[in-house]
């Protein structure tokens, strides 16, 4: 098959530098789906981003489709054929339609009856044809939810356009696309390339830009490059501070790095760390520079887009920004520092927390009290749990955090040391808010776990309470995020929590009646559902999350040890045996439960040795399975349990259950509901079968 290389570029003004990647991406996902519903093959998709560019490379897209037979439908076969067999009019019609003769038809059955069809052989088109209406459906499909209109044409995109390329092989592909008519010339930088750069072939397009137009078009490559150059840079002073989320925004900014050092006056040093770092980061987006210690130094590096004529005019102007800005958040620090945290609080009742629940003063006294609930389950000092939890929100009304949101809890924490606070309860003030996404790390110490779990779970009884639990992808409150990381917490710090209990308590907490009367109910399901998405992705098998389930346990941490002893179960030779028979003793109970009631096993109603040797069995196992229960080492009892097979495998092969005498049946019913219950207090064994 002939096959050519296709270039498709959209030059426009900058776009969105932290969406650049994203974009990147769904163009040539969209493109290469819009590819494959057309049938045209090809070998591989690459694509480019720079602030001023979206690209795509196809190599080796095929010429043409292959041909493809069609199957018509026509008329029924009663409208088709007269009494004798013979075609109708309607029967002619439709095959000189298809192009055959009416021996070529064939019939088929379909659910509303037998019709006549046509099979046709449709050559496929030329891709030169579709590349058009292929690259306007995969353009409509981009995310692009502040899309702008420029000109006077109705054609929508995320930034004015100013040119497009669109080319098959050496050959222009004739149309029009947002706005712009196709042609074979891209453009260079900005300033160190501002004219027309004609692209003779698809594949030199990525080489012709970086020799002709100092342009690196591969967004993964310029990354790199920029990376390789701040430390390059940095290893002079010292060590680059490299946070990948304003590496990723940089490289959407430029399309030419260069690497340039400044400094800032050493007197800012005095300030905490994180408010040098973020403002070098939100205001010049620069990165800072720490030493072998990891202290910072009064230097950082700018990354521009321009190779200056007169480099030290852009470092000085940067550094007049930066220590401008360093001045500033020094006046904030200052001025906070005049005011204690508990102080704030009053001004907490001056920020809504949400319209129906009231004030951020109410939701730091909620935690509070919550705090020390949780603090005395897990036999941790409750004053200090209360007190972490009061001053918890305070940082949000500074005029740090006002202006660097990002670091609420941090400016806490240092506010907290300046008012003398013990450790523990600045810490718990700045690790609250852990973990902040999925894989985060969690709260180092259980004070600062404690308030975490304490945060979380009033936000989200409060938010359900008022029945605005999250629907589909619309999560404004974050109550998804808020349930993982309560469950991380208590799972992977080793806290064991009544969960409904604490979800009641909270629910108490509230000085407002909550619309929701079944709130309680409804946050545990939804939290219990978090849970059953957490271990989907940690691949546990859906049979093992809903054995456990059935048995009802409230505290995650002993969900999460009931779920590692199942699996351990199935790795047990006898397993696959024993789910099977839980099973058919579950289906025998099920059909039997009105004659259970409250009976008890009688030895003397035994007539064989198979009933005997499971009642002794039974008896032997249940002593030291609940022992080991109430140990909470399922992993160990269930192993105990599986030396229960061969007893149970002789029960049913002796034994006949469902006798007609009434009293002898009521036993062997008895005998399996003890050996059901036994399984049962851990997990439904029989869901696994």
């Amino acid at each position: 098959m002939t096959t050519q290389d296709f270039l498709l570029e959209i030059g426009c003004e900058e776009l969105p530098p932290r969406r650049l990647n994203q974009l990147s991406q769904a163009l040539s996902q969209t493109i290469k789906s819009e590819l494959e519903k057309a049938d045209l093959s090809f070998e591989n998709i690459h694509r480019y981003a720079t602030p001023r560019r979206l690209a795509v490379l196809v190599n080796n897209l095929a010429l043409q489709q292959p041909q493809r037979k069609i199957e018509r439908q026509g008329p029924s076969v009663k409208a088709a054929f007269d009494k004798d067999q013979t075609p109708t009019l309607a029967c002619f019609g439709f095959a000189q339609s298809c192009g055959v003769s009416t021996a070529q038809l064939k019939v088929k059955k379909t659910k509303k009856g037998e019709f006549i069809y046509c099979e046709i052989e449709q050559p496929g088109q030329n891709t030169l044809d579709l590349l058009p209406n292929i690259i306007q459906s995969a353009l409509k499909q981009l995310p692009t939810p502040k899309a702008m209109r420029w000109g006077d044409h109705k054609e929508f995109f995320v930034r004015p356009v100013h040119w497009i390329i669109l080319m098959l092989g050496k050959d222009l592909v004739p149309a029009t696309l947002l706005g712009k008519m196709a042609s074979c010339e891209t453009r260079g930088h900005r300033f160190h390339h501002p004219k027309n750069i004609l692209v003779t072939k698809p594949d030199d397009y990525q080489k012709l830009l970086l020799t002709h137009g100092m342009v690196i078009a591969d967004f993964e490559k310029r990354r790199e490059k920029i990376r390789d150059l701040i430390q390059k840079a940095a290893s002079e002073k010292g060590e680059a501070i490299i946070d990948e989320g304003l590496l990723e925004e940089v490289t959407g900014m430029v399309e030419w790095p260069v690497i340039l050092v400044g400094n800032f006056k050493a007197e800012f040093l005095e300030l905490p760390p994180e408010v040098l770092i973020t403002t070098m980061k939100v205001h010049q987006r620069t990165f800072p520079i720490k030493n072998k210690n990891g202290d910072l130094l009064p230097y950082f590096i700018i990354v521009s887009n321009i190779e200056s004529k007169n480099p030290k005019r852009v470092i000085v102007g940067n550094e007049r920004v930066i220590n401008a800005r360093l001045a500033d958040a020094s006046f904030f620090y200052d001025n906070d520092l005049r005011t204690s945290l508990e102080n704030r609080l009053p001004k907490l009742g001056d920020v809504i927390f949400q319209r129906q629940l009231g004030t951020l003063a109410d939701k730091a006294r909620r935690i509070e009290k919550l705090a020390a609930f949780i603090a005395k389950q897990i036999n941790i000092d409750e004053q200090l749990a209360a007190r972490a939890g009061l001053l918890s929100k305070c940082d949000l009304v500074s005029e740090m955090v006002y202006e660097f949101p990002t670091l609420q809890g941090i400016m806490g924490y240092y506010y907290a040391f300046h008012d003398k606070e013990p450790p523990l309860v600045a810490e718990a003030i700045k690790e609250h808010y852990l973990p902040r996404f999925s894989g985060d790390q969690l709260p180092r110490n259980l004070l600062s776990a404690c308030v975490a779990v304490a945060d979380r779970i009033d936000t989200i009884i409060g938010i359900i309470g008022i029945n605005k639990s999250p629907t589909g992808d619309k999560d404004p409150f974050a109550l998804r995020r808020a349930a993982l990381g309560i469950l991380r917490i208590l799972i992977e710090k080793e806290l064991s929590l009544d969960l409904f209990a604490l979800l009641n308590e909270a629910k108490n907490n509230y000085a407002v009646e909550l619309p929701n009367v079944n709130v309680a109910n409804q946050s545990f399901d939804f939290i219990i559902e978090r849970l059953r998405a957490w271990y989907l992705e940690k691949e546990v098998p859906a049979s093992v999350f809903m054995a456990v389930l059935a048995s009802h346990p409230a505290d995650p941490l002993d969900f999460d040890r009931r779920i590692k002893a199942v699996q351990h179960f199935q790795t047990l030779p006898e397993a696959d045996a024993l789910a099977a028979a839980n099973k058919r003793v579950s289906n025998i109970l099920k059909k039997q439960a009105a004659e259970l009631k409250s009976k008890t096993i009688d030895h003397s109603l035994f007539d064989s040795d198979a009933e005997h040797l499971l009642a002794d069995q039974l008896k032997e196992r249940a002593e030291l399975v609940n022992n080991l229960y109430k140990k909470a080492d399922y992993t160990k009892a269930l192993s105990e349990l599986a030396s229960l097979k061969e007893p149970i495998d002789i029960f049913f092969d002796k034994v006949m259950v469902m006798v007609d005498d009434k009293e002898k049946r009521e036993n062997r019913l008895a005998l399996l509901s003890s050996l059901q219950q036994l399984f049962s207090q851990i997990a439904d064994i029989s869901l696994l079968s």
